[in-house]
This record gives C-alpha cells, structure tokens and sequence, in this order.
C-alpha cells in the first residue's frame, strides 16, 4: 500500500466521494441480492468484499482526518453551532399585534419579544461569524496536509459497469 500526501481540503472531497460510493455498493447489493435464477447481473459477494475493504478504508480516512484536525476542533464545533443558531432563529415566530384567526374573525393580539428586524439582524451577525470561522477553517484545510492509501483515490470511484 503506497501512501501519498493530500491536504484537508482534499481528504474532505475524498471522504464524501467514497461515503457516496458506499451508498451505492449499498444500493447494488440490497438491489441485487436476489435476481431471477440466471440472470445475475452482479456478484454480490464481491460487491460485498469491496464495501467491507472500502468501509475500512474510510475509517482510517475519517481518523486520519480527524487526528489532522485537533488543532482547530474548537473553530469546528463554533461553525457547527452557528449554523445551528441560525437554523433555530430561522423557526422563530415573530407574529405581532392583532391577528384575525380562524372562522369567526375574532382578534388575537402577539407580543414578540424578537421582532422581524431583530431576528434578521441576529442572523447577518451570526451569518458574518460562519464567513470569518469558514475562512479560518479553510485556510487550515489548505494548508494542512495528511497521508492517504494512494489506492484510496482510484478507488472512490465509481466502477465502469457491472461487477461480474
């Protein structure tokens, strides 16, 4: 097994390229399984082996990467979180003042204690936080660098046609 250097940036690329080609090794099994006696269009079985020796690989990627990332793992979960603040602001009723619900047309009066504007301006502050932490994290991506199985790389891959 050679090993060749890439950095974050593009680990990140490879894991999400071999977790999609996980999914369809997947999709190709459970599909494939059991076919009409004669009509096997895949060896399941090889497909099997290969997502097993695929799997594997991820997790030394995902540790690998994981390890690589130690030094900004604080920077991460303030990305995370931000994001989820917004999410969360985003699902804030802001309803005020007199409302007219249902059939009979009464009146119902809210009192938002987070208006419209005060949200929007929550979510430009905390928009602008995720700009500067991304660009943080990306600039560590870039610059920092990590061993991979070169065999890693081919085969992420999807395959050309059917496993026989």
């Amino acid at each position: 097994m050679a090993d060749t250097t890439i950095n974050l940036s593009r680990a990140l690329k490879l894991k999400n390229r071999v977790v999609h080609r996980l999914a369809q090794l997947d999709g190709l099994i459970a599909a494939h399984n059991s076919e009409v006696e004669g009509n096997h269009e895949y060896d399941v079985r090889r497909l099997y082996r290969d997502r097993l020796a695929l799997a594997e690989q991820l997790v030394g990627l995902k540790a690998a990467i994981n390890a690589a990332n130690q030094p900004v793992q604080r920077v991460i979960f303030e990305l995370a979180e931000c994001k989820a603040l917004v999410a969360m602001l985003g699902r804030v009723n802001t309803r005020h003042g007199a409302v007219v619900e249902g059939f009979s047309g009464a009146k119902t009066l809210y009192a938002a204690q987070f208006r419209k504007p005060d949200i929007d301006r929550e979510v430009r502050r905390v928009e602008a936080e995720i700009d500067r932490l991304q660009d943080e994290l990306d600039r560590f991506n870039h610059r920092t660098t990590i061993s991979v199985d070169a065999a890693l790389l081919a085969d992420a891959d999807p395959p050309d046609g059917p496993a026989r």
